[in-house]
């Protein structure tokens, strides 16, 4: 056989694969190894890209439920602290099914990889699309199957999300506890005053919550508290707030829940809206001489942006951004 030389073989079509069938990769279970494995590649080099994180592989079992990957990488926070969590890869229609503005997580990838001592992330990796999604699973999350939007693909966005579940773990004071609201006194343009200086004080100080980080006050929250649409008595309640909300957002919430979730892309970076509700339900007021417990709703709003082609950029770290800025906050 007469050896093409290197000018010729560079010029030509393929001759080894061109007349034979395109692979068509198989999802039956004597393949169940291979494809596996392939998940778990995956799935590490999107985390490694994404949140910047360390990985390593574990053979590790506990009740005989296998954790795949150990994740770590710099809280985003909090100064000189790193998170660490298991995770545990899924792929394939037994453990989730697409949708269109997200997935379903079924119940059996819950049951293989809930423990009862530690929380655990499950990503899920759509064999199809190969769209990868996540899901942070808790000791006393439910059992059954459960929606998720696309803000649970993977994305930069995660190195934030995964700290605010981590979040609900950490001990200290929490719900409010320990705080005692007074009620202003004069008509409704002195408490106006009151609560504008002490609005600009809290402007000027960095505020952090364990859930959401740096928290920012503006004119975006004021004008929304106090817009002509609002009645006074919903005003008068954001005025008797708002000198404690420092002292609220350290602690952690009650509850923490995402209302609203918007996705668009504009100008190369992908933007993610979100506003979260947290609930206070331990906060106390004062009320002609007499202590009653209250609870006190924060509205905050996230907004993060990254590129689009974030899993080829090679100065990412640069190009993620993110604030969180507070919308509204009263009792009730």
């Amino acid at each position: 056989m007469k050896f093409y030389t290197n000018k010729l073989y560079n010029s030509m079509p393929s001759i080894l694969f061109k007349k034979t069938r395109l692979p068509v990769p198989q999802q039956n279970t004597n393949n169940n190894i291979d494809n596996g494995n392939d998940a778990e590649i995956l799935a590490a080099s999107l985390l490694l890209k994404s949140i910047g994180a360390e990985i390593s592989w574990s053979s590790r079992n506990e009740d005989s439920r296998k954790i795949d990957l150990i994740c770590s990488y710099d809280h985003p926070w909090v100064k000189k602290e790193r998170l660490i969590f298991f995770i545990q890869v899924k792929s394939g229609r037994k453990f989730g099914r697409i949708k269109e503005n997200g997935f379903t997580l079924l119940a059996s990838a819950k049951k293989a990889a809930q423990r009862t001592s530690h929380s655990i992330c499950i990503i899920w990796i759509e064999r199809d699309t190969n769209k990868s999604f996540w899901a942070y699973i808790h000791p006393f999350s439910t059992k059954t199957s459960q929606k998720y939007s696309n803000y649970h693909l993977i994305t930069p966005a995660m190195r934030f999300d995964i700290a605010r579940c981590q979040a609900k773990s950490i001990n200290g004071i929490s719900e409010g506890k320990g705080i005692i609201l007074k009620k202003l006194k004069g008509d409704l343009n002195t408490k106006r005053k009151y609560a504008l200086s002490n609005y600009k004080r809290l402007k000027s100080i960095e505020i952090f919550n364990p859930n959401l980080g740096k928290i920012e006050f503006t004119r975006i929250g004021w004008r929304h508290m106090f817009r002509k649409q609002r009645n006074s008595e919903h005003k008068e309640k954001s005025f008797t707030t708002i000198p404690y909300l420092d002292k609220i957002l350290l602690q952690k919430p009650t509850t923490i829940y995402i209302t609203e979730h918007l996705q668009e892309n504009l100008n190369e970076f992908e933007y993610r809206i979100c506003e979260y509700v947290l609930t206070y339900e331990k906060v106390k007021i004062e009320l002609a001489g007499s202590i009653e417990t209250i609870n006190v709703n924060i509205r905050l709003l996230e907004e993060i942006r990254w590129p689009m082609n974030w899993l080829n950029n090679p100065m990412l770290t640069q190009m993620v951004e993110r604030r969180v800025v507070l919308l509204n906050a009263y009792y009730k």
